[in-house]
């Protein structure tokens, strides 16, 4: 099932009730892989009981030290907003960040669904590190959403979409999107050649990164796009350097193929 390759992650639960929950709207929609970025009481008896029958997810369910460590294998991020940003990443509707999630997860690439903190949501940092943000609209004089509820929307948007097949409006054949790990190395790599020649604010480095990421984000590069950028990165190292960078997992040739 497709489904079977989208894992919804917590960034810092507060409340082991949440967590319970959460596994609880997982089943209910055929969800498996939960994964918990430093929770504030796990395993805990008030998870449990809210579980109410999805203990099995909560005993596989994996802990974490930082987002970064959650994200392993994962190739689509998609995280939730509460908040509009300037330079954002694109915001999609949860039918929408749905499609976009089950495409990638019938291709073989896993994804995710992250939730960020109950009262302050997800920081920068890590926003910077989802391929798409999606937004859950609410009544404008009552927005305030429990994190077990976004959860519980999200995955029956999920669900709907891997019956429904496709994303809305999408053409068939279309290559998917490079995500995850994938956009990640790219942009480590642009971060690097930006060191290397000073194209930044010394007194603010972050934001070049940021507003870098965001930009090639909204390309909707794919794959073979991100492995045609390295080349040209590796290439541009080559002539500042005198030498080939030494290649690691997901680096490029300087004709642009993953070594």
């Amino acid at each position: 099932m497709q489904v079977d390759q989208v894992a919804v992650i917590l960034v810092e639960p507060s409340h082991p009730g949440n967590i319970g929950a959460t596994a609880r709207a997982m089943k209910n929609m055929g969800l498996g892989d939960l994964r918990l970025v430093q929770p504030d009481c796990f395993p805990d008896a008030e998870a449990t009981a809210r579980a109410s029958g999805a203990d099995d997810l909560l005993a596989t369910a994996t802990v974490h030290d930082d987002l970064r460590q959650a994200l392993a294998g994962v190739q689509w991020v998609v995280g939730t907003t509460a908040r509009q940003r300037q330079m954002s990443n694109p915001v999609q509707s949860p039918s929408e960040a749905a499609g976009t999630v089950i495409r990638q997860a019938a291709g073989g690439r896993p994804a995710a669904l992250v939730f960020g903190r109950e009262r302050s949501g997800l920081t920068n940092e890590e926003l910077d590190l989802c391929d798409r943000l999606v937004h859950i609209p609410t009544a404008e004089s009552y927005s305030s959403l429990n994190l077990a509820q976004a959860v519980q929307i999200l995955v029956y948007e999920v669900q709907v979409a891997a019956k429904r097949g496709t994303a809305p409006g999408e053409e068939p054949g279309t290559p998917a999107e490079a995500g995850g790990e994938v956009m990640e190395g790219m942009f480590q790599h642009f971060e690097r050649l930006i060191r290397d020649v000073a194209f930044l604010d010394p007194q603010n480095p972050q934001r070049t990164y940021r507003r870098l990421r965001r930009i090639l984000r909204r390309a909707g590069l794919s794959e073979g796009e991100v492995f045609f950028l390295r080349g040209f990165l590796a290439a541009c190292e080559k002539r500042i350097h005198g030498w080939t960078p030494r290649k690691g997992k997901g680096e490029t040739d300087g004709d642009g193929r993953e070594s």
